[in-house]
């Protein structure tokens, strides 16, 4: 019988339809001598080694097997070889365009460390559980002044292009500049962009208001929840000026520091405080509205107040947001009002 090359290359390729594999292995069983571009030297040398299960070489050889001696009758040496390397070339072929859809080890292993470096993230936490304000040094050495209860979340070192902080409670940041590495505060859905500069942010969990308070430089303050509900905001501050968001009602208030300090027409008097004691800011209360403020200096003694107040409001007012931002209370009496802790 004579069989074609180009048969045989589909039978081997896997190639034919069942008419033609029958044809092909009743050749296979009949014939003594096989054409040699079965043998091509440029086949072997394009099959790289491999390996494969000796479970999946025990079935390719019971399939050769079944193929092979379909028929008994005795077989020479020469198609036991010829069939042995039938064997060799089906497993070569078929595992060529494994080996090439495998990336090489070394290449494979070099990627998955670098994945590994690119998803590590240290992420490091501090709280202040003290009563005293703590002093705190970050990676790039701008430094951070936790005030009692506040925790401070950052990575070490920073990743990515931005220098992201995220606050609970209150703190002062003095930062070092960099223009290609924006410094970024997050809290309670608002964040505060800076290049260089010192600011206060007062973010106590149990508080409604959201405070930044700009001391130099200029900072980026907007809102960055998701949520639908929310109202977007974006404002840049100027030295002296405050951004003050209600959490609750959506609303944000900024104090204008270039408002002069003495009533003008159409415009109302206002007070500005830059990291001013606690204490200075009630005793120039107490002269406008004219009323006592009550409290125990020791517990005020660490305190201080930045921004600006607009004297058209009642001094309740004024009092009631001071207290919030300084975790202090404030109670009207028969002599004026109580300021405690």
């Amino acid at each position: 019988m004579n069989m074609s090359d180009e048969l045989l290359n589909k039978y081997f390729k896997g190639t034919c339809t069942p008419e033609e594999k029958i044809l092909v292995t009743q050749y296979l069983n009949e014939t003594d001598d096989l054409p040699a571009s079965i043998f091509s030297k440029e086949e072997w040398d394009e099959t790289p080694d491999a390996t494969i299960s000796e479970e999946e070489t025990s079935q390719m050889f019971q399939a050769i097997k079944k193929q092979t001696i379909a028929k008994v009758r005795p077989v020479s040496w020469l198609k036991i070889t010829a069939a042995a390397a039938i064997v060799l070339t089906v497993l070569g072929i078929g595992l060529l365009s494994l080996n090439r859809n495998q990336p090489k080890p070394g290449l494979a292993n070099q990627e998955n460390l670098h994945a590994e470096v690119k998803t590590v993230v240290n992420w490091k936490s501090v709280v202040n559980y003290t009563e005293q304000d703590q002093l705190l040094t970050l990676p790039d050495n701008s430094t951070v002044k936790i005030y009692p209860g506040g925790e401070l979340r950052y990575t070490v070192p920073f990743v990515q292009h931005n220098r992201e902080i995220y606050l609970k409670g209150k703190g002062f940041f003095e930062v070092t500049k960099d223009t290609k590495h924006p410094f970024i505060v997050y809290a309670k859905g608002v964040s505060t962009t800076a290049l260089g500069t010192s600011f206060t942010i007062t973010a106590l969990e149990k508080n409604k208001l959201v405070k930044v308070q700009l001391h130099t430089g200029k900072v980026w303050v907007k809102n960055v929840d998701s949520t639908n509900h929310i109202k977007p905001f974006s404002e840049i501050l100027k030295p002296g000026d405050e951004l003050v968001y209600n959490t609750l009602l959506n609303k944000v208030k900024l104090m204008d520091a270039k408002l002069p300090l003495s009533k003008q027409k159409d415009s109302p008097a206002i007070l500005n405080f830059t990291q001013a004691p606690l204490a200075d800011v009630f005793a120039s209360l107490e002269q406008h509205y004219q009323v006592k403020i009550i409290y125990n200096p020791a517990d005020v003694a660490e305190m201080s107040f930045t921004g600006s107040l607009k004297l058209t409001q009642p001094i309740v007012t004024i009092l009631e947001e001071i207290t919030e931002l300084n975790k202090l209370s404030q109670t009207k009496t028969t002599k004026g009002y109580l300021i405690s802790k």
